[in-house]
Order: C-alpha cells, then sequence, then structure tokens
C-alpha cells in the first residue's frame, strides 16, 4: 500500500467511527485545509504530503499529540515518513509533543524565531522583538498571543511573553527551512566574549564510526538539556546549539505535497 492509499483507508475508517463528523469538521480539528482531506480521500494528490501535514492528521485522527506514541504506533509507508522525519526528537528522549495549530504558525520563519524567544526560560520582552524582528515581529508575536499560543506573564518585575508549550515538535523539513536564517545568528566577531563556539568536522568513515558520533552528539544533547533545565543557569540570555550530523551525499528525496 502506498502511503497516500494508507492514509486515504484511515480517513475512511475515521469517517466510518464517526458519522456525524464533516470533512470541514476535520479540517478544523487537524490544521489541515479540507482541500487537502477531500484529495487523500479521493486520490486525487500528486506525490506524498509533507510530513508535517502527515503528523496532524494522524495526530488529529487518533486525538494522540504525544510524539513518542505517534512515530511508533503505525507500520507501512506511514510510520516509515513518521519515522524518519521525527525519530530525532524520539530518539533523544526530549518528550515534545505536537500541536497542529503550532506547527502550521511556526512553518513561517519570523513566527518560528519570535516563538522560539518565547519558549525560553526567561521569555522575551515585546521591546526585544521588535529590535530584533521589527514591526513584522511584534505582528507575528500579537497573532500567537491572540490564539493563545503565547501568554503574557510578570517575570521578575517585568512584563514579558512566554510560550504555552515550550517543547514542541516540528518535522524535520520546517526546521531545516529555517536552518539558514537560524546559523545566520552565529555572530563570529563575537567569538571574544566567550560566548559562541564553532566547529565543521568532516572525514570519510564506516558505520561503526558514524553511530559512534551519533552516540556521542546523542549524550552531549542530552548533557546540555540538563543544563537548559537547571535553575543553577537560570539567565536572561537567549542562548542556542546546532547539533547535526550527517553523510556527504545527497540522496533522491521524494516529493512533497502541502
Amino acid at each position: 500500500m502506498t502511503l497516500t492509499g494508507q492514509l486515504k483507508h484511515m480517513l475512511d475508517c475515521y469517517f466510518h467511527q464517526h458519522p456525524n463528523m464533516s470533512l470541514n469538521a476535520l479540517a478544523l480539528k487537524s490544521g489541515i485545509g479540507a482541500t487537502t482531506l477531500r484529495r487523500i480521500r479521493n486520490q486525487e494528490i500528486k506525490g506524498d504530503p509533507a510530513p508535517h501535514t502527515v503528523l496532524a492528521f494522524v495526530s488529529a485522527l487518533t486525538n494522540e499529540k504525544r510524539l513518542s506514541i505517534l512515530v511508533d504506533k503505525f507500520d507501512g509507508p506511514l510510520g516509515e515518513l513518521l519515522k524518519e522525519s521525527f525519530g530525532p526528537y524520539v530518539e533523544s528522549s526530549l518528550g515534545h509533543s505536537f500541536q497542529a495549530e503550532l506547527s502550521t504558525y511556526l512553518r513561517d520563519a519570523t513566527s518560528y524565531f519570535v516563538y522560539k524567544l518565547c519558549a525560553n526560560r526567561a521569555g522575551i520582552s515585546r521591546e526585544e522583538i521588535e529590535r530584533n524582528y521589527g514591526l513584522q515581529g511584534l505582528k507575528k508575536l500579537d497573532q500567537m498571543h491572540g490564539d493563545k499560543l503565547i501568554e503574557l506573564k510578570n517575570h521578575k518585575g517585568q512584563e514579558r511573553y512566554f510560550a504555552v508549550a515550550n517543547e514542541y515538535s516540528l518535522d524535520v523539513d520546517t526546521v531545516l527551512g529555517h536552518l539558514p536564517q537560524l546559523a545566520a545568528h552565529f555572530k563570529l566577531g563575537e567569538v571574544s566574549k566567550g560566548r559562541n563556539l564553532f566547529y565543521n568536522m568532516s572525514e570519510s568513515l564506516n558505520e561503526e564510526g558514524i553511530q559512534k558520533i551519533k552516540a556521542i552528539q546523542k549524550e552531549a544533547v542530552l548533557k546540555m538539556l540538563d543544563v537548559f533545565k537547571s535553575p543553577f543557569y537560570e539567565g536572561d540570555i537567549p542562548f542556542f546549539t546546532l547539533n547535526m550530523c550527517d553523510t556527504q551525499l545527497m540522496p533522491e528525496k521524494p516529493e512533497y505535497y502541502q
């Protein structure tokens, strides 16, 4: 069975079990356009749906938001897509969950960076958003605040914005789409301040060596997460780190329909 065939089967079963649910109501629940759902049901989609669409689809149909459950819940092409796109979050045991409405917002680059700042423990002020992302940043902040994805709270005597869900998941393709702008935040001229670090390493390895590198990086991620969550290191400086490794060979990628 193909991925779209598997999704159609799930959709047919869902409407059989919920005869009072309309396609438009499911579109609102999942955050997926009614047109896309209709094309899935009629097998009119060219190529596969994008990973974030598939995740929103299965989350809505199963009423399950825990990523670790969703990734292991399905077999076939659907299971393979979820494991490939969202497996890294589960492998690191970070406890992320999925929210369709939030995922839709964070496909926009400005919303993504504004939300990341709000998801930090110290939150972010309106002035800092304006200084970094201008009026467009304030517009995105107000939109997410109005939709109750961000809340305004008092933090150490100052009004600051905080993400309602600060542990959230996005599919890999969405994150990679924002990666160039995230990397652009690296400030080479401030190395002397001791706040940043950069290494770019490559070598030819066998499979055993690759798995060893992955294990080292996973261990480092968990140790950094401990620092992030520790009250001893709580501060007001927004800080980020990128952790990536892959082969330098470029495989063919399937066409995704969004």
